[in-house]
């Protein structure tokens, strides 16, 4: 525009900015408008809008210098009026969101985004018909924020998670999702006449947790789907696996334990994303030995009757391992205590559960069932069998305490009368026989424990399958088959004239087991196992034939072993001798003798705790026969199958 008076660029550019105002104000659909808006527009010199098809291209005005120093001229302009709008909204006053009401939208709030998330269109995974936001101000209070489709063009560039923003004339809505994330039915909402600026002037906190503790949880003194934080050391993590969501579709899910300050330990299941991260996070062989997660907005849930943790699908922040203070100083904390205590030299760190294949095809205990019997101390082992029958003398369920699984009495409550007599009131009570368990309120859940009679090509043994497998299994909860089949009496755990057919997938179905060897197994001498994972996966059953050749008639003296209290199944993610389960590469050789005992005592730590199996005794009492050789776990030898080392 050089070679024009300057009256005339005044006008043009007057005429321009009206026009331009004009256009955002009336909401009007213009092409440039949609072109130029695009964060990621690239501005050409004079010929952008030339064209293939033979057009004239535009015409210059002035020299190259004249039009450099107009473009120079025009950024510097441009520059000025941005940092001018900055500073008028920063110089107006901060709206505080305690201060905010619906009584006008000429205000200014200054946020940081702590969460973001997509609303899809009805019926469309790939369109997006709202972005949501969680905003904190500089006070540490919370609101929702939401900018419609039309306007993304608009704000899109500004919305970066953990950036601060200066938001003018914003509107209030009202909130009308199911669960109120920051407990205020009221959002901020962006429209036509709202502006939005960052800014790097920032005086409030990084992040402001209200941290819950698990105990309150547990005894359900938090509200099932409010919105609460949450900090806590990763005992174990269990394997990511497929779910379906309540419409259908899937999803991923991970299972996690954690512990507190003050040892109180709890379910976590994470969903979708946050799972993902997480099982990559704690399947990396060079990841910290001990694990701490923050969650930021998640909440309380129920399932089957069982309290604990979860994130929300859309608000939550996760946090694993981060650089927060409050991460650092609560591993600080625990780790502290673990050394405190006099059993610190079993300080161990966050152990992950493999998935099926890497736990069975790395076990290092594989027993025939016919020498089960003799094994002396507690320990997993791996057995190879075929389910022949379940037992219909036993029952193939139980009602089970919420909070630890174990096996509930039902209790009566007695009232006198004023005859003085006494009556028993219908209510029902319930009280878990576990007298570790500190659950305030029993809640009864129906839980499978089916009888399982396994047998391979040396004898048959009694296996107990739990809710956990049972379910993968049958598709099913063990309450939603009781609704279906009628119950013969009115005991606590009652029989059935027949079986469920969904038990038939079980029968004469060739099975890898992991088993539990409990001191209950041993002191007692009871022969029924409980199952902590099975497979029939083909390539897993193939692989473990191969590794401990168990087809082979002819056993070598060569390739056997005698049981013994040597390390098992459970690996330590130690950096210096070995990695973390479900890795290919080998432990380094070392002698136990040679080394500090103290170094794999936690190594040998029961993980009964930490894998999700339901622990009741069993309701055997039947006692294994004896021959009255009390020398008899001495004298037999054959115990443990090891495989040939190649030469």
């Amino acid at each position: 525009m050089a070679p024009f008076s300057l009256l005339t660029q005044r006008n043009v550019t007057i005429a321009c900015f009206a026009l331009h105002n004009f256009i955002r104000k009336e909401g009007l659909s213009d092409d440039f408008f949609d072109e130029y808006d695009h964060p990621n527009v690239r501005l050409q010199d004079g010929d952008e809008h030339a064209q293939d098809g033979g057009e004239e291209e535009v015409a210059y005005h002035g020299s190259a210098a004249d039009r450099e120093f107009m473009s120079q001229l025009r950024d510097q302009i441009a520059q000025e009026l941005m940092q001018n709008n900055e500073r008028e909204m920063e110089n107006n006053k901060i709206t505080l969101f305690r201060s905010l009401n619906a009584q006008s939208t000429n205000y200014t709030v200054k946020a940081k985004i702590i969460s973001m998330w997509n609303k899809k269109m009805n019926g469309s995974d790939s369109q997006i018909y709202r972005v949501d936001m969680l905003l904190m101000d500089e006070e540490g209070s919370f609101i929702q924020c939401s900018c419609l489709h039309k306007l993304f063009k608009r704000f899109l560039k500004f919305f970066v998670v953990d950036d601060c923003l200066l938001f003018h004339k914003p509107s209030l809505a009202k909130d009308t999702t199911k669960i109120k994330v920051t407990g205020n039915d009221q959002k901020l909402s962006l429209y036509a006449f709202s502006s939005v600026l960052k800014t790097e002037n920032w005086s409030g906190p990084r992040y402001f947790f209200r941290f819950t503790d698990f105990k309150s949880v547990l005894s359900k003194k938090v509200e099932v789907n409010t919105p609460i934080d949450f900090i806590g050391y990763v005992v174990v993590s269990y394997p990511i696996e497929d779910a379906n969501r309540k419409d259908g579709s899937k999803t991923k899910r991970m299972n996690i334990t954690l512990k507190d300050l003050e040892d109180q330990k709890i379910s976590l299941t994470l969903w979708e994303n946050y799972a993902i991260s997480l099982s990559e996070y704690m399947n990396d062989k060079n990841r910290p030995d001990h694990v701490v997660i923050l969650v930021h907005f998640g909440t309380a849930n129920i399932y089957q009757g069982k309290i604990g943790l979860t994130n929300m699908f859309e608000a939550s922040r996760v946090f694993i391992n981060s650089d927060l203070d409050q991460i650092q100083e609560f591993k600080d904390g625990y780790i502290e205590k673990e050394f405190s205590n006099s059993s610190s030299i079993k300080q161990s760190c966050s152990q992950v559960i493999s998935s099926a294949e890497d736990e069975f095809l790395n076990a290092e205990d594989f027993v025939l069932t016919a020498y089960i019997a003799s094994i002396s101390v507690e320990k997993k082992v791996i057995i190879v069998g075929t389910v022949i029958t379940i037992s219909n003398d036993k029952p193939w369920y139980y009602l089970s305490c919420n909070n630890c699984k174990k096996q509930i009495e039902e209790k009566s409550t007695l009232v006198e009368k004023d005859d003085g007599s006494f009556d028993v009131l219908d209510e029902k009570t319930f009280e878990c026989i576990n007298s570790d368990c500190d659950a305030v309120d029993v809640v009864p859940v129906y839980r499978y424990k089916i009888p399982l009679r396994v047998q391979d090509s040396t004898g048959t043994v009694s296996c107990t399958l739990f809710d956990y497998e049972a379910i993968k299994l049958i598709k099913k909860t063990s309450k939603e088959l009781l609704d279906v089949y009628s119950k013969v009496d009115n005991s606590t755990e009652g029989s059935f004239q027949s079986l469920p057919s969904e038990f038939d997938i079980l029968i004469n179905k060739k099975f890898a087991f992991q088993i539990k060897i409990s001191s209950f197994n041993i002191s007692n001498q009871i022969e029924n196992y409980g199952i902590s994972m099975l497979s029939c996966d083909d390539d897993i059953l193939s692989a473990l034939e191969n590794k401990w050749k168990i087809n082979d008639s002819d056993m070598s003296d060569s390739n056997v072993q005698c049981l013994s209290d040597s390390v098992g199944n459970v690996k330590c993610c130690s950096k210096g001798s070995q990695s973390v389960i479900g890795d290919s590469v080998t432990p380094d050789n070392f002698d136990v003798n040679d080394q500090d005992q103290s170094k794999f005592e936690n190594i040998k730590r029961n993980l009964q705790d930490v894998y999700d199996v339901d622990a009741v005794q069993s309701s055997s009492t039947k006692r294994r026969n004896s021959p009255g050789n009390d020398n008899l776990n001495d004298d037999v030898n054959l115990d443990l199958i090891t495989p040939k080392l190649e030469k």
